[in-house]
């Protein structure tokens, strides 16, 4: 099993390459959404805001529920860091747990 200390900055990353997407990939995202990265095994979670085609991490959680959550465990997690995996093939096995609305579903198809 990873440490809280890897998947702490995966998490990180990953959600930071929301922030990094080109102009074209950046304009399918919606407009304002708070999301939601958890790692259910090590009881780690990390927040963040999409707004305006910028993402700001948060430090405490949204007021409300996130509009996208991702949940994933710890092993799943380094494998599809270290590029053993893919995100399709990962959600295609149930690995990957991905809560948002259908529309967010289909722009973060394109993303993800």
């Amino acid at each position: 099993m990873a440490t809280i200390e890897e998947v702490d900055q995966i998490l990180g990353d990953l959600l930071a390459r929301l922030g990094e997407l080109d102009p074209g990939t950046r304009s399918l995202m919606p407009t304002n959404r708070t999301i939601e990265a958890r790692c259910p095994d090590l009881d780690l979670v990390r927040h963040a805001r999409w707004r305006d085609g910028q993402l700001e991490m948060l430090d405490q959680p949204p007021s409300r529920r996130s509009d996208i959550r991702i949940s994933i465990a710890s092993d799943d997690l380094l494998a599809l860091h270290r590029g053993e995996t893919t995100f399709s093939r990962a959600y295609a096995a149930n690995r990957v747990r991905l809560d948002a609305s259908m529309t967010d579903l289909l722009r973060l198809r394109a993303v993800l």
